[in-house]
């Protein structure tokens, strides 16, 4: 059987209005190239902490020889800066940031001939006051917020440490994530997690499983952002979280080391080593992270039965089932690189990651099914046994080439990712039927080998004319194959064997061919940035058990337009549209069915469309501390699990489908207050609404709910090397497809002493002190009537210590077209 689908972008009229907009707007910021300010001087530089990290988002301010104050503009992530347009004369820069001493630069004189200035590297010097016989250093800020992203500066929390990535996310402001790993970004599903800058090809099961398994002593920061430029792939409705990894940026031989353990209902622990050597030309890295999860969850469902197909009255039977697991994680992270100066202009980049892991999930389940009057119909107990093995290696090379023009570059990627994944389950269930002594039993038993091999090619082109124009395109190619093998067999008697209806081989293919442009025009007051992205996307599925293929093929264009205005010295807006796509990946469109039990199970579904998402967003900015956000999307084709029920063999399972759409809109707040000058904190808190209608297969619902969430950041520092941080969030009811989600929250706390003369760290973490970040589900729907709860292990106390050592001077880190992207890939189901 041959199932084609062809899938267009959006119809032909509002391609050709979207085009005509687009266009027209390319037309109006090129001819601005010919009334531009004829005065293109600059002045530009680097802010750099004393550790030598970037020091992202930092005040920088132009100031008259008098002290009159003209202009002032922002650092990037990178902590660099460019003042364009400016008249002659006698100048200073003035540098601010939250923790950091001002820098002022020395007077600066603008003539006809001497009209670009390069400040090159500024180190700013960590803020220390003194109260009495008490030194009181300030923190640095651990959350910094800009207009177009959010940053969490991982390595400066003293809350990181001991945890995995994905309890780090937990703790970021908007971010929620679920018990099964799926994350949400101020209520909106279809985030894409991107590590270094490169794309996961992830479930979200199997995402979770490659976070858990991440340890946050490697990572640097996470950017949280909202609206990506053009340059960034399509894919990720809600927006794209960043998590950068550690870069050492000094010169010589150093390194750190790290070991950390403690436990919640189980132990943990885990060790890391980061070494690096640099010199003038030639820069060489790894790290190596062992990470050990011991983790015990509680799962309870209840199920109620009804004999008419319809959840109303009293149910006829209930079902009452009890899950305890015990499920132990192994990783082993490791990263092998070396950075190349051949000379002054060209870079080559040589990266290896590694992630291999083993995860066991070993549980026993007891289900009772009762009539409603409480008389016992069965009792059923199963042990599931789920050995899972992955290892994932990426490879990447890169150039990086810088022309004579400082702002002309050009860089070139090549990625492969191989990843292999094997599963080996056994489900063994006894069932007591009323009033006898022996179970019946019926064991099962699968077995899933997965490979998948991805393949990426880019390439990126920027430059800047004159002061006020900045341009850059792109082109980019990646190749999926992936071959899925699922096998079950049923013991009968002594023998196995093959259960053909369960069993099923997959294979799928995905081609993704894109290109974009992307242009930055500033004016007097504003800033326009607009970009075009074009992405051609090719795949094929194989069920070879059932000899079914379906084939789709799609070109859509994704426009995103970016403005920017400063009302005032303390008042700025920003305006933002931008079109996302959300693809099934191949875990979604294989229809296989994962059993938890005999009478609970998951499946994928081959019909699945990508989901659409256009956007609105307007922020405002007061002091460059608080932020008030307002949002809009609306999501066609909406990606949900949803329940399904057979009452006549008390089964529930669950399968993605496609909804009509999403709409999604709320206001958040983001505040950076420095209650006392050792007291830093970063609220944020955010008031949504979630609006799902559609039709799940049997019939249309709509779902709504009002929701809201909010999230503190609070660090104290002391003298003698002592400081302390309390994070605390809520997370209100929620819709998500035609369930309702239960409110939960957590509070967390650790402390820090600074040992070996600042170059050692003792530290010890609480997290989730109350164990309140429970998670439990409503879903009332036609015959549905399910309740659950899942008491995950989240409560837990960790000591750890951590030591650098080596050559702490710094050297000019070099950007390197490698870093630019990299692929994660998938491992399996």
């Amino acid at each position: 059987m041959m199932i084609n689908l062809n899938i267009s972008s959006a119809k032909k009229a509002d391609a050709g209005i979207l085009l005509s907009m687009f266009f027209t707007m390319m037309l109006f910021l090129g001819t601005s190239l010919s009334v531009m300010a004829q005065n293109n001087s600059s002045i530009k530089g680097t802010a750099l902490m004393a550790d030598g990290q970037a020091l992202p988002f930092a005040s920088v301010a132009l100031h008259q020889e008098d002290g009159t104050r003209i202009k002032a503009v922002l650092s990037d992530s990178l902590g660099t800066f460019s003042i364009a347009s400016i008249p002659k004369g006698k100048f200073h820069v003035k540098v601010s940031s939250m923790g950091f001493i001002t820098h002022q630069s020395e007077i600066i004189q603008i003539t006809d001939v001497n009209r670009m200035i390069d400040l090159g590297l500024i180190l700013m010097k960590e803020e220390s006051l003194s109260l009495g016989s008490v030194n009181i250093r300030s923190q640095k800020k651990i959350i910094e917020q800009h207009l177009d992203k959010t940053i969490i500066n991982v390595e400066n929390s003293i809350l990181s440490e001991g945890n995995t990535a994905l309890e780090l996310l937990e703790r970021a402001p908007g971010v929620k994530v679920d018990d099964q790993g799926k994350i949400t970004l101020k209520g909106r599903p279809g985030v894409s997690v991107m590590i270094n800058g490169k794309l996961t090809y992830l479930s979200p099961s199997e995402l979770s499983i490659l976070l858990k398994g991440t340890n946050a002593a490697s990572i640097s920061k996470i950017e949280i952002i909202s609206n990506p430029s053009s340059k960034f792939d399509a894919a990720g409705n809600a927006g794209i979280i960043n998590i950068l990894m550690k870069k050492n940026q000094m010169q010589g031989l150093n390194g750190s080391v790290s070991v950390n353990g403690g436990a919640g209902r189980n132990s943990r622990y885990g060790s890391g080593l980061n070494l690096n050597y640099r010199n003038k030309n030639v820069n060489v890295f790894g790290s190596y992270n062992y990470a050990y999860r011991g983790e015990t969850e509680y799962l309870d469902f209840t199920r109620r039965f009804y004999t008419n197909g319809t959840a109303v009255g009293n149910p006829d039977r209930i079902s009452n089932q009890h899950t305890k697991t015990n499920e132990p994680l192994n990783t082993h992270n490791f990263r092998m690189g070396l950075d190349l100066d051949l000379d002054s202009t060209n870079n080559l980049s040589f990266v290896v990651n590694g992630n291999i892991g083993k995860y066991l999930h070993d549980s026993k389940t007891t289900n009772q099914l009762n009539g409603f009057s409480g008389n016992l119909i069965s009792d059923m107990l199963t042990t599931n046994y789920d050995q899972q093995n992955w290892k994932n290696l990426t490879y990447t090379a890169g150039y990086l080439h810088k022309f004579e023009k400082k702002e002309r570059e050009f860089s070139a990627d090549a990625d492969y990712a191989s990843n292999s994944f094997t599963s080996n389950l056994n489900l063994d269930t006894y069932n007591y039927p009323v009033g006898t002594s022996l179970g019946q039993r019926n064991v099962r038993r699968g077995y899933v080998p997965a490979k998948t091999n991805v393949y990426i090619f880019k390439t990126d082109y920027k430059d800047q004319f004159g002061t006020q124009l900045g341009f850059e395109s792109g082109l980019k190619s990646s190749f999926i194959n992936s071959d899925n093998n699922l096998v079950y067999e049923n013991l009968s008697g002594n023998d196995w064997i093959y259960d053909v209806a369960g069993s099923n081989h997959f294979r799928y293919k995905e081609q993704i061919h894109a290109g974009y442009i992307s242009l930055n025009q500033k004016f007097n007051t504003l800033t326009i940035q607009a970009g075009l992205r074009g992405e051609y996307t090719q795949t094929v599925g194989n069920q070879i058990t059932s000899n079914t293929v379906f084939n789709r093929n799609y070109f859509q264009l994704f426009p995103n337009v970016n403005i920017t205005k400063p009302l005032s010295e303390n008042h700025q807006l920003q305006l933002a549209y931008s079109k996302r796509i959300e693809r099934p990946d191949y875990g979604d469109l294989n229809p296989f069915r994962v059993f938890r039990d005999p009478l609970l199970y998951y499946e994928g579904n081959p019909n699945l469309k990508p989901e659409l998402t256009q956007s609105l967003m307007a922020n405002y900015v007061f002091k460059e501390k608080y932020t008030v956000s307002l949002n809009y999307s609306r999501t066609k084709d909406v990606i949900t699990w949803i329940t399904g029920q057979n009452d006549a063999t008390n089964t529930t399972f669950e399968s993605p489908q496609n909804l009509n759409r999403l709409v999604n809109y709320g206001l958040s707040l983001t505040g950076q207050t420095t209650y006392f000058s050792w007291w830093n904190a970063s609220n944020f808190a955010n008031v949504f609404k979630n609006i799902y209608n559609g039709d799940s297969g049997d019939g249309t619902f709509d779902n709504s709910r009002w929701s809201y969430s909010f999230n503190t950041q609070n660090s104290f520092k002391v003298g003698s090397g002592y400081s302390f941080e309390l994070n605390a969030y809520f997370n209100s009811k929620s819709a998500y497809g035609i369930s309702t989600e239960n409110y939960y929250w957590a509070v967390s706390t650790a402390m820090q002493k600074n040992v070996l003369g600042d170059k050692g760290s003792l530290k010890v973490l609480f997290n989730d002190i109350f164990q309140s970040s429970q998670y439990k589900t409503v879903t009332r729907y036609q015959n549905i009537d399910m309740n659950s709860h899942v008491n995950v292990d989240s409560r837990r106390l960790i000591l750890s210590f951590s030591y650098r050592f080596g050559n702490q001077k710094l050297q000019k880190e070099r950007k390197t077209g490698g870093d630019d992207i990299l692929k994660r890939v998938k491992g399996g189901q």
